[in-house]
Order: C-alpha cells, then structure tokens, then sequence
C-alpha cells in the first residue's frame, strides 16, 4: 500500500517499512519543465503562489502545463493577507486559476491566510464539482466545521489543531509534508490516533480519497 504526500516541495527518500511513497511535488510555472526532467514519471501541481500574483504573465504558461498529464492539481494558488501583493491582485490572479483548473477538471491546492471570507465568497460563486483542497490546516473547530459544511477538503502537516481533526470526516482528509523536513510517514502516525482509527485504516482512507479527488487509480 502507497502513502500519498499530497503537497511537497522536495522529493524525499522515505523508509517507511512495508508502505511506498508517492508524492505530488509542488512546482512554478517557470521551474515546472526541469522538475518534470528531473523527477520523470512523478506527480506534481502547478501554479500560481498567492505571494507572486504580481507574475501574472505567467498564466499564459500555466494554462498550457496544466493540461499535461503529470500535474494532479492547480497549486498552490490562493490568497494572503499577510505577504504578497494587494488583494485584488491576488483574487484576480486566483479567479483565473480557478478558471483554469475547472477547464482541465483538476483539484485547486489551496493556500490560505487570513483571508477566509474572500476564499469561501470566490468558493460559493463558483460553485465548482472540482475539489478545493486547503493545504497545511491548522484552523480551529469551528472553522473546520464551516469548511467540512461547505464542501472543501483539509490537507494536514506536521503542525495541526488536534481537535479540528475530529471534525473531519474521512473522506475529506488529506496528509502533506509541505516544506518540512518530516516524512510523510510520521505525519500518518501523528494524525491517525486524533482520528480513532488505526494506521492501516486511516491509510485506507487516504488511498480512497486519492483516487476520487484525483482522478488516479490508488494502489
């Protein structure tokens, strides 16, 4: 059985006893063709970072690598109040990523930071079928509950609300490695006992999640 780092910025060589590792590597539009070299036959999303909106010549880029069948999702795009150019540059730059991912029925890797009335606005006038996937979620319960409620899908790390766990349901859930220098493997291990099930199971859930949200067959 595969466990599954949804969103990564480096490739690691794991030892995770009897599971393999796969993993979806986030790139930029200008470093996507080199890491695709790189890495061939990996997984990998592709976009727009909200802290770079001001590169919106970029778009024209992506719109092109997202059709390749390598990129699993469009990410991560998003908004953030607290670096990166003004909002209305950053909610024009995500509305044309949104766009795109919707063109190529792709899930959105979603980055966020105090900025969630405009993400939840921008998710409500869409009304999209492609998943939303908020990366690196650490909210608290009530949030969580408001997201779950709303149809997005939570991506979890190495830092997490213990309780909010509790509110996702197994389908919804994801697990990632980000920027970090833990393997996947332990943030497995770190989230399965909040949820109440056991290591196999919760590994289980990932693999079904995979295969519904991106399209792949899970092994």
């Amino acid at each position: 059985m595969y466990l599954y780092d949804i969103h990564t910025h480096q490739v690691k060589i794991e030892d995770a006893a009897d599971y393999e590792v796969k993993c979806i590597l986030n790139t930029y539009p200008e470093s996507f063709h080199s890491k695709k070299q790189e890495y061939a036959g990996g997984w990998f999303s592709c976009g727009i970072h909200p802290w770079y909106a001001q590169d919106a010549a970029e778009l024209d880029v992506l719109a092109d690598i997202v059709k390749d069948d390598a990129v699993l999702a469009v990410g991560e795009v998003g908004l953030d109040k607290l670096q990166g150019p003004d909002m209305s540059a950053q909610i024009a730059v995500f509305r044309q990523q949104i766009e795109l991912a919707v063109g190529v029925d792709k899930p959105l890797i979603i980055h966020c930071v105090k900025a969630w009335d405009e993400l939840i606005s921008l998710y409500k006038e869409y009304k999209t079928s492609i998943p939303w996937i908020i990366h690196g979620y650490r909210g608290n319960p009530d949030q969580t509950r408001q997201l779950i409620r709303l149809g997005f899908k939570l991506s979890v790390g190495e830092y997490f609300n213990p309780d909010s766990l509790r509110e996702i349901p197994t389908d919804s859930i994801f697990c990632e490695t980000d920027m970090s220098e833990i393997s996947i493997c332990h943030v497995y291990k770190a989230v399965f006992g909040c949820m109440k099930v056991d290591f196999d199971q919760f590994a289980f859930y990932i693999r079904e999640n995979m295969g519904k949200n991106f399209k792949i067959l899970s092994k």
